[in-house]
Order: C-alpha cells, then sequence, then structure tokens
C-alpha cells in the first residue's frame, strides 16, 4: 500500500486476509479477465453492427439481405462498382462484408482486390455461393475455397432468396465470428497497454521460456525481442556475482511457479553487457480456462541504487556511475514529459498553450489557487496568500493610517459582535452536567459551557466524548488517567489566546463526535478508528501560539526552525501532544497498548492533525472528491478501495472530517458562528498589531483593526473554503441542517456588509473599540442564553 496509514491491528489482519485470498486464488484472474471481456463485448455491440453488401446488380438475393437488415436494424450499404470496395470500407468501417461470388468469372478479380485490404482482419466477410457448389462438393473439389480463404473469406452462404434464412445467417455472425473478432480487438487494446507500460513486462510458457517481451524490458535489459525470445526467464537472473541469498531467491521462484504460485519481491537481475541491476518483480501465473497452468506475466521495476534498501556490489565509481545514469520518475515528470514529447510535433499556437501548461505543472504547490487579479475580490487574494501560500511572499507593514470612512465602518462593525462570556459561579458541576446532556446535538453552546467550567471544557466534554465512544476499554485505561491526560493537554493551550484555546479545541473535538455519529460514518470506520479521530481533535492546536505559520517564519521562530519552514505549527502540535503524553505515566493514555496498535494510533493522529494545515486545502479537497464522492463504490464498503497515491479511502475521509470540524464555526448557529468570528478576527488583529510594531511583513494586511471589514472577510472565507468543502462533505455523509444553516449564515454576512456600505458615510455615535471585549458587550445576553 506504499504511505498508506495503518488504521487497526483488526482491520488490517482484516485487509490482509482479504487481500491474500484476492492474490493467491488463481480464479481471480481467470474472473478478471472474462469480466473485461464481457466489458469489451458489450461495449463492441452497442456499436451497430454495419453491414456492406457487394452485388453487382440488385438481384432478389441483394433484396433479401437488404430486408433482413432493415429488419434488425442493422446498418446498410450496397457497393456495386469493384474499384471502389477499398475507398467504402476504409469509408464506413463496417462490421461484415457480404460478397456476390456467383459469378465464377469475378471470383479471382474479387478475391485479389479483398487480399489487399489493410483492415479485412476487422470484418466478417461472408461469400455468397450458387446453389450447384453445394450439390457438387460432395463429388467434386471446390477449387475456389482455397482462394477464398486466402483473401479473407470465413463463411459462405449458399443462395437463398429467403428474407428469414437471411435474417438468421445475420444473427449467426452477430452472436458467432463477431463475437471472435471483438475479442481480437479487445487483445490488440491489452498489447497495447502491455507494449507501452512503464514497468518491464514478459510473457513466458510454462516452462519459463519468453514468448513475448514488451519495450520497457528492451529499455532496461538492452535484449531485442529476437535475442529474448526462447531464453528462460531465470536465466535472465543468472549474474557472474551471485550470493547466496541470490541463489535461494531462485530457488524458491523455480519451486513457486513449477507450483502455480505468485512470487513477490528484490531480485538481482542482468542485462545484455553482464551488468548487473536490482529490481522488484512479480511472477504472475495465468491458468488456462480448463484450469491449468498457462504463462507466466513477469513485471520487473528496476530500483536502482540504494532503491527499496538494496544496493548492488562494486566500488564506489561504479556506484557514482549508476547514481547519474538514474533516471527518478513520478506522475507528474511523467505527464510533463509526455507534453514536451508532443510539442515537438504540434503546431505553434498549440506548443504556446503547452509552454504555458508546463509552467503552471512546474509549480510546487498544485492546489494553491491562482491570484485573483479582479480587484473586488481583493479580500479572496489576501486570504489565499495569508493562509495557504508560504512564507515567499513579503508585504510592507501596513503603518499608514485608516481614513475616517474606514474608521466609522469598523467601528459599526464591531458594535454588533457578541463578548467574550464572563466567567459565573454558583452551583457549577449541576448546570455543567445539564449543559453536557446537549452535547449529542450540533446547536451545543460550547461557549456557554467555557464559562461554566471557567475557561476548561475539554476535561468535562472531553471525558464525556470519549466515554460515549467507549474510548476507556479500548486503549485499556481507568477514568482517572484519562481525565489527567485531559486536564494537562488542557492545560497546555493558552487561555491567552482569543480564539486558538482549549474552548476551539474542545469544539473540534464536539464537532469531529458529531460526524462521528451520522449514519454513513457509524458503520464505516472501526471503533479505534474513531477514538484516533477524537483524539486527534482534542490536541490538533495544543501549545498554539496566536500566530500563523507564515509569522513564524517570517519572524525566525524557534519552531520554524526546528521545522525548516514546512507545516511548522500542526508538526509542533502533533509532537507536543506525544511528547507531554510520555512525560508521565499516570497520563499515559497509550501505555498499555500493544506496540501495533500504539503504532496505529500514532500514524493516524499524526496524519489527520497534519492534515489541517490550510495551504493543502485543495489538494485534501481535491482528493476526497476524486477518491470517495467520485467513487462508483458504495459508501458501506469504501474501505475496500484504494485512492490515487496509494492512500486508503477511510484515510481520506478522516482528513476530510477533521478539516470540516476545525473550521466548522461558519456551520454553527449564528450567535454561535459570530462568536466565533469575533474570537478569529481579534486574534489575526493581534498579529497584524504584533507584525507591524516588529517591523514583519505582514501576512493578513485586511485584519487591521482600524480598516478591518469584518462582514467581508467572513463572506471571502464562507465562499473560498466552506462552501465547497461542506458540500462535498453533504453528498458523502447527508448533512442538510448544517448546509441550511451555513447558508443562512452567508446571507447574514452579506446583509451586514450591504447595510455598512449605505451607512459607511454616516457618523458612528460610539467610539472606536480598543479591545473585542469592550466592542461586543453589547451581544453578550444573547450567547449566554
Amino acid at each position: 500500500m506504499g504511505s498508506c496509514l495503518c488504521c487497526s491491528k483488526k482491520s488490517a489482519k482484516r485487509r490482509s486476509s482479504r487481500k491474500k485470498s484476492e492474490t493467491e486464488n488463481p480464479d481471480n484472474v481467470k474472473q478478471k479477465v472474462e469480466r473485461a471481456e464481457n466489458v469489451f463485448i458489450e461495449a463492441f455491440r452497442l456499436q451497430t453492427m454495419s453491414i456492406l453488401l457487394v452485388f453487382s446488380k440488385d438481384d432478389r438475393q441483394c433484396a433479401a439481405f437488404s430486408k433482413a437488415a432493415q429488419q434488425a436494424k442493422y446498418k446498410y450499404s450496397i457497393v456495386k462498382a469493384s474499384d471502389s470496395i477499398s475507398s467504402t470500407c476504409m469509408e464506413l468501417s463496417p462490421t461484415v462484408v457480404i460478397v456476390d461470388m456467383r459469378q465464377a468469372k469475378r471470383i479471382e478479380s474479387l478475391c485479389k482486390t479483398f487480399s489487399t485490404l489493410s483492415s479485412k482482419e476487422n470484418y466478417v466477410m461472408v461469400a455468397v455461393r450458387h446453389v450447384e457448389v453445394a450439390r457438387t462438393s460432395s463429388s467434386m473439389v471446390d477449387v475456389h475455397i482455397l482462394p477464398l480463404m486466402r483473401a479473407g473469406f470465413t463463411r459462405q452462404f449458399i443462395e437463398n432468396f429467403d428474407v428469414n434464412m437471411c435474417m438468421a445467417e445475420l444473427q449467426c455472425i452477430a452472436h458467432g465470428e463477431l463475437q471472435s473478432k471483438f475479442r481480437y480487438r479487445m487483445m490488440q487494446s491489452f498489447l497495447g497497454a502491455v507494449e507501452n507500460a512503464y514497468d518491464s513486462i514478459e510473457i513466458t510458457n510454462t516452462e519459463g521460456e519468453i514468448m513475448y517481451i514488451n519495450r520497457a524490458f528492451e529499455r532496461l535489459f538492452g535484449y531485442s525481442e529476437a535475442e529474448a525470445t526462447g531464453k528462460a526467464f531465470l536465466l535472465m537472473t543468472d549474474c557472474t556475482e551471485r550470493e547466496e541469498s541470490d541463489k535461494n531467491t531462485v530457488e524458491l521462484i523455480d519451486s513457486q511457479m513449477k507450483q502455480g504460485i505468485k512470487w513477490k519481491g528484490v531480485l538481482r537481475a542482468c542485462k545484455k553487457g553482464g551488468e548487473a541491476v536490482t529490481v522488484q518483480c512479480s511472477v504472475i501465473p495465468i491458468l488456462g480456462w480448463s484450469g491449468v497452468l498457462q504463462n507466466f506475466v513477469i513485471i520487473r521495476r528496476e530500483l536502482g541504487v540504494g532503491g527499496g534498501g538494496v544496493t548492488t556490489k562494486g566500488s564506489l565509481s561504479s556506484m557514482g556511475k549508476n547514481l547519474s545514469q538514474l533516471k527518478i520518475e513520478s506522475p507528474m515528470t511523467k505527464v510533463i514529459d509526455t507534453i514536451v514529447t508532443i510539442q515537438k510535433t504540434c503546431p505553434s499556437n498549440v506548443s504556446e498553450s503547452l509552454d504555458n501548461i508546463l509552467e503552471m505543472l512546474r509549480l510546487t504547490e498544485l492546489y494553491v489557487p491562482i491570484k485573483v487579479e479582479d480587484l473586488d475580490n481583493q479580500m479572496t487574494n489576501e486570504l489565499l496568500e495569508g493562509l495557504m501560500t508560504g512564507p515567499t511572499i513579503r508585504r510592507p507593514s501596513l503603518n499608514t493610517a485608516a481614513s475616517d470612512v474606514d474608521k466609522k465602518r469598523g467601528s459599526k462593525w464591531t458594535a454588533c459582535l457578541p463578548a467574550f462570556p464572563l466567567i459565573g459561579g454558583g452551583r457549577v458541576s449541576l448546570k455543567v452536567n445539564a449543559e453536557l446532556r446537549k452535547e449529542s446535538k450540533w446547536s451545543f453552546n460550547i461557549i456557554e459551557l467555557e464559562r461554566l467550567t471557567g475557561n476548561k471544557p475539554v476535561q468535562y466534554l472531553g471525558m464525556r466524548i470519549l466515554e460515549r465512544f467507549n474510548a476507556l476499554a479500548l486503549l485499556r485505561i481507568d477514568q482517572l488517567t484519562l481525565f489527567r491526560w485531559l486536564r494537562v493537554v488542557e492545560s497546555h493551550y493558552h487561555t491567552t489566546n482569543p480564539y486558538h484555546n482549549s474552548t476551539h479545541g474542545g469544539d473540534v473535538m464536539h464537532a469531529s463526535s458529531y460526524f462521528l455519529g451520522l449514519d454513513v460514518l457509524k458503520n464505516l470506520l472501526d471503533p479505534d478508528e474513531k477514538i484516533c479521530v477524537l483524539l486527534a481533535a482534542v490536541v490538533h492546536d495544543i501549545d498554539h501560539p496566536g500566530k500563523t505559520n507564515n509569522y513564524l517564519i517570517n519572524s525566525n521562530s524557534y519552531l520554524a526552525q526546528l521545522y525548516n519552514d514546512g507545516t511548522v505549527l500542526e508538526n509542533h502540535h502533533v509532537s507536543f501532544a506525544f511528547r507531554i503524553t510520555y512525560q508521565d505515566s499516570s497520563i499515559n493514555i497509550f501505555k498499555n497498548l500493544h506496540r501495533e496498535d500504539y503504532r496505529s494510533f500514532r500514524q493516524q493522529i499524526v496524519d489527520m492533525v497534519l492534515a489541517t494545515e490550510m495551504i493543502k486545502h485543495m489538494e485534501h479537497l481535491s482528493r476526497f472528491m476524486h477518491c470517495v464522492i467520485s467513487s462508483p463504490i458504495d459508501p458501506m464498503s469504501r474501505r475496500a478501495s484504494v485512492s490515487h497515491g496509494n492512500v486508503d479511502n477511510s484515510t481520506v475521509i478522516k482528513r476530510m472530517l477533521i478539516k470540516c470540524a476545525d473550521i466548522s464555526n461558519s456551520a454553527r448557529p449564528r450567535e454561535l458562528a459570530t462568536v466565533w468570528a469575533g474570537r478569529i478576527s481579534e486574534e489575526y488583529f493581534q498579529q497584524t498589531d504584533d507584525e507591524k510594531a516588529k517591523g514583519l511583513p505582514v501576512v493578513l494586511p485586511m485584519f487591521d483593526r482600524n480598516i478591518c471589514n469584518i462582514p467581508k472577510s467572513q463572506i471571502s472565507f464562507m465562499s473560498l473554503f466552506i462552501k465547497d468543502m461542506f458540500e462535498a462533505w453533504h453528498s458523502f455523509c447527508n448533512i442538510p441542517d448544517l448546509i441550511k444553516q451555513i447558508n443562512s449564515n452567508f446571507d447574514y454576512w452579506v446583509e451586514l456588509e450591504k447595510n455598512q456600505k449605505i451607512n459607511a458615510g454616516q457618523p458612528s455615535s460610539q467610539p472606536p473599540p480598543t479591545t473585542l471585549r469592550t466592542a461586543t458587550a453589547t451581544s453578550a445576553k444573547t450567547v449566554q442564553s
């Protein structure tokens, strides 16, 4: 499976046993060929059978075939002149050619004409003969049979003017010889695919003697088809410097070939000049229709020096030579090479267009949207640059004063944002329990839970959700260990962050648990996979400094240097979470897991946390659309499907789940969505203030607290990230209420933006706010209710 993640020991065993049954059962190959054959034949059959009637005159026999073709709804054409047969066949591409051969003097000339047709193997050719031929065939030798067969005729029809007899002949052809022609075309397609395959492919007989090689084999080993044909496959692996392990491998291959068992592994083979080459090799037995071993297919791919952990023996100079000749291929380099090849023979205007395509394909981030130059989309462009691109864009600090109109716009907007909830007192435990009973609903108010728990919602909400998903039994730990771990995790979220604090961690965990409770995901993911999702959600932003990746890179922070400017925060979050978990045995929730189970848990959690990086947002969404939404496989069996890039589809689904949960604020009820909008805006305001004070490039210039248009920023963010992703998620797991809420919130921001434009020139009765808390105090009661 390459880089795909393990899911669990149990599910891994199920998949490995399923894979074993698929690869070791020889009947599977036969069944797959039969299915392919049926698909090809059905596809060719859909192309209605077309008939070419070659008759010198419109007699009763020609009329009978014409009427039979009409009744069967077959296309047909009539040709009288023999000199136009070739051009007509090329133009019409008939599947059946019926030729009048009743005149002996025309047989020789017609046979000569048809013998020169280059595409005659694609037709079923029928010769119409006189009835006397049949009467005399028992006592006389038909001298015309051999010339007809040489010309390509495979059937003869004895003259009969009955339309039903002509119809029967056409039906026999359609369900008989035409099927063989379709199989021939299918084999041509398969042979074309094999011939142009990237891997070296050879086909041998049951004795292992090579019968066919493709072009990749010729390139890899230097043998021509004539030189390789007849050689024993195992002799191609015989090198002068053979190690004992190689001899054992050859003996094992020979033994398994004789038993008709598939073999796969790394093998040292020999080129024509005697040079050793290391290849990944598969030897596949092919059974005939009677179940008897018929052929072997050998597939080889060069590993090169160091490939797959295997090196060839030799001096340093020979290793350097091999390295210089090593061609490293990837799907993208193959696409680029193909385009370059096409450019050599295409017109100049097409070549110029291909140049533009090549320039785009050579970008390092293929899924990062291209900047839109439209002035109306300036906010969108700034979001793209700030959230989805690396630190290559350097903006000057924005130290210019804001205009009076912008100040009025900002103050009018911030007056309608809800405030941070105040920390309450009283009988907290009863109120907390009452609030937690609502956690199964999407409308669950985590802001209220934050207030009731004194900014400690994670340890209470986390315990309830993880216990509901049976985490204690799966992790084999007690309640106290889990509670201590949640408390330590929450303590490392920064309470000074307006947005990226433990409440956000708890909110993402709640959204993830809601998604896991949907029907399609209940049966799709294993119980331990669900626990991994919840653990990844709760730690996905632990120890967040309240600044973006680009800020850390531009400021040369320790974390940016530690992770070499790549996925800085996400790497830190997941690394930090595992580090603190292992510091103290009393909070180590993984301490009782078997090694294989722990590795599976860790791989899944790491993968999901890294998927929350916004730079690869479009890549994850595109992969989800291609592998899951566009897949013809039933949702309940998606686990058995494998997506491009060798990633299990369950991994793609889990990535999309945590991404939707991470930015699900816009799908929350409006009173919660506006709180989250205010919090993220304030955090970005603080970053912009800090960047301007330190003279750093301003990553998100639209989030200057003096000029920011928050409704417009929400409209841009939802248009760019939320709508498409949640529509895709909705098509997978059916969340109509969330889609309705997103559209409602979007309309709310649009209406606010319109009102701001209308009132932009009116003086504000309130002074500019200094903090988000004072600016949004008017809506505090709404949020707490």
